[in-house]
């Protein structure tokens, strides 16, 4: 370094932790002896294993400390500006223990070998400092046990969009505004398109753009410069103007340093970028760790194109489609991947912009804001997943429990289910209401039970009857319906009868997928779907966490209606005890003579209450096994209820609200948006809805 670099320097080396006591005169052989060093994203600074050439300082960026252990990797820390990397090995000798990566493009101080063995011969108290300094790591239980570590890594995420201008400044005020509300942390929205500033303005900020000289007159050294380029909503969302042009041209240099500036100071960073890629846009993309593209039936030819372009920049994983509007694909020819978000839409809704506020827009269309919010939470990796276990007749209460996650808030973004499980989850995945799925549950009586289940009495060659009243039923709420064309990703269990293989269903047709997951063995006939034979799921996942989870959710509940043999018994005792008491007060007929004088041997269960307990005690102790991966497992209490029982909803609901209310605490527990630090709550402020 020249002196006028060792003088810029020095006060930021005078705050790392490693340099800490040294005077300036140490510290300044050491700033002479050190380079320049910039690395783009997704380097490697070293291996473990490596010989220590070189200790580092992050002057920019943000890397991931990984060690391997049995050929995995372990993630055991993030560092960023003013961490020291690499020191430890110059000392000791010992080759690397972890090894670096980069997840930003990164600038660093580097010291070599020789220059720091040079240093160490000029100030003999340099090593004295460094060595005190490592002996004290080295008795920490951990040797990162001084790192910072973070629960999760700062993300830059790029919006980009084949939308109209209105439906484009909605989707990124409420995307912002509810990325900070469900996260609870540190967000920026950077609006980078064209008419930056037109978020802002209808947000009640000034849509006022930051200059090329604003950011000159700044110290780009310096991540606190951020600060007085934004503007703060009285949410406590962080708003900068910055048209992509601004900083190309003299300014493109310094992008990177920019961008890393941005992440040091928010948790979440969120570029909104117009249609059109430039040098900046590119770069963005780039160093983005998620991309998302948003479209609308009325740009799909843009759209296309958009995506074709996006994905000749970054990897197709680290892109996330997202759809307003009705999936209309079938009719188009355009298909998303499976992991796509699909945002309920409407033309009224930029129509009710224009007329009123952003807030108004969406009064009339609930579905279109949860739409966001789950959007919101899928990029701030806290998507709610829930599995919703087998029971017949006891999946009832898996509606009291829907009733209680809709009066409390919960958010429901992933969900799967097996058996009965697998209807309730499908209702809700359709987007009903747990008072529409209720009315159904209350329609049903014995009557009902027969005509629409067991009415199809067949030859019993797989099963007693072929299911088809069953499947009817189903047909009557699903149609023709597909996977893709949910609110919410769904998923069913269903069981392979010829292998006993667990088969996850995630696409094709509904209906029948349903009917096989519901298709309990020796009552219905398997289902042939997929070019195999389906049963109940039951069978080999009783309550799907693993699915669940599988799917990418982020906070697992799980709803297990098993219940240990135990239970059973004593249910089914009371249940005798108390027939037995009316037939002793009953008149006295031949029946009850009957029942009375029957040897003992014929009281016995029956075949099929037999089947039932072998059946119910096999699904208890796998869904005993299979729950633990769950962050919070509901345990009905249902011990006076049979599986038979579907005739009594209405206490089966009741019973299923009870033990939710119990739940409701530690739940929200695990969900930032029920915590109590958020500036101003976004629905509640009235002053941001005028």
């Amino acid at each position: 370094m020249t002196p006028e670099e060792i003088a810029a320097w020095e006060p930021f080396l005078k705050r790392i932790h490693l340099f800490s006591g040294l005077s300036s005169e140490d510290l300044a052989r050491i700033a002479a002896r050190m380079q320049t060093l910039s690395l783009p994203k997704g380097s490697t600074l070293y291996q473990q294993g490596d010989e220590p050439d070189a200790f580092y300082i992050i002057t920019s960026g943000q890397v991931r400390i990984i060690h391997k252990e049995d050929d995995r990797e372990v993630v055991v820390a993030f560092l960023g500006r003013g961490e020291a990397l690499g020191e430890g090995g110059l000392l000791t000798g010992h080759r690397r223990s972890v090894s670096v990566r980069l997840d930003t493009t990164c600038e660093f101080l580097k010291l070599s070998r020789k220059d720091f063995e040079a240093v160490l011969q000029e100030s003999p108290g340099v090593l004295l400092h460094l060595s005190r300094l490592l002996a004290r790591r080295l008795a920490a239980p951990q040797a990162l046990a001084h790192r910072k570590r973070q629960e999760a890594a700062a993300q830059m995420v790029a919006l980009n969009a084949a939308l109209g201008r209105m439906d484009r400044v909605l989707l990124t005020m409420h995307l912002s505004l509810q990325l900070l509300e469900q996260t609870r942390r540190r967000v920026v929205l950077v609006d980078m398109n064209p008419d930056s500033g037109s978020a802002a303005r209808r947000m009640g900020l000034k849509s006022q753009q930051v200059s090329e000289e604003a950011i000159r007159e700044t110290n780009l050294r310096d991540p606190a410069m951020i600060k007085t380029l934004t503007q703060q909503h009285p949410s406590g969302l962080a708003v900068m103007n910055l048209p992509a042009a601004t900083l190309g041209g003299r300014l493109y240099g310094a992008l990177y340093l920019f961008l890393n500036h941005l992440r040091e100071m928010h948790d979440f960073v969120l570029v909104a970028l117009s249609g059109e890629l430039g040098d900046v846009e590119r770069a963005i993309l780039a160093e983005a760790d998620q991309v998302l593209l948003a479209g609308s039936p009325a740009a799909r030819p843009q759209f296309r194109q958009l995506e074709a372009e996006i994905l000749a920049l970054v990897e197709p994983k680290k892109l996330l489609r997202v759809w307003l509007g009705e999936s209309d694909f079938e009719e188009t020819g355009l298909r998303l991947p499976p992991a796509s978000q699909v945002v309920p839409w409407s033309e009224a809704i930029p129509e009710a912009f224009e007329r009123t506020s952003p807030y108004q827009a969406f009064e009339g269309h609930p579905k279109s804001l949860r739409g966001i919010e789950r959007l919101a939470r899928r990029v701030g990796g806290l998507k709610v997943g829930v599995a919703f276990g087998t029971g017949a007749a006891l999946g009832h209460s898996l509606i009291g429990i829907l009733k209680v996650f809709k009066r409390e808030g919960i958010p429901i973004d992933l969900i799967a289910g097996t058996s009965a499980g697998a209807l309730i989850a499908g209702f809700t995945a359709l987007g009903m209401e747990p008072e529409e799925i209720e009315t159904i549950a209350l329609g049903i009586d014995k009557a009902w039970v027969y005509e629409n289940l067991f009415w199809d009495l067949t030859l019993p060659r797989s099963g007693l009857c072929a299911g088809e009243t069953m499947l009817r039923f189903i047909r009557s709420y699903f149609g023709t319906r597909e996977f893709a064309d949910l609110e919410i990703p769904y998923a069913c269990v269903a069981a392979d009868i010829e292998s006993g293989e667990e088969v996850v269903l995630r696409e094709g047709r509904l209906a029948e997928a349903i009917r096989a997951s519901c298709g309990m063995p020796l009552i219905f006939s398997p289902i042939r779907l997929q070019g195999r034979y389906l049963v109940d799921g039951g069978l080999v996942n009783p309550v799907p966490t693993s699915v669940v989870a599988d799917m990418g959710a982020d906070i697992l509940l799980a709803v297990n209606l098993t219940m240990p043999a135990a239970d059973r018994e004593t249910r089914l005792r009371a249940r005798r005890i108390a027939e037995k008491r009316t037939l002793i007060n009953a008149p006295l007929d031949l029946q009850s003579l009957k029942e009375l004088t029957l040897p003992e041997v014929l009281k016995a269960p029956s075949m099929l209450e037999v089947f039932f307990q072998m059946l119910y005690t096999m699904e208890y102790e796998i869904a005993q096994s299979r729950v633990e991966v769950a962050d919070v497992v509901i345990y009905p209490d249902l011990k006076g209820f049979a599986w038979t029982d579907l005739h009594r909803a209405r206490d089966l609901i009741r019973a299923g609200e009870l033990v939710a209310e119990q739940y409701v605490g530690p739940i929200k527990a695990l969900i930032p948006f029920f915590a109590d630090y958020c500036r101003v709550p976004i629905r509640l402020a009235s002053s941001l809805k005028s």
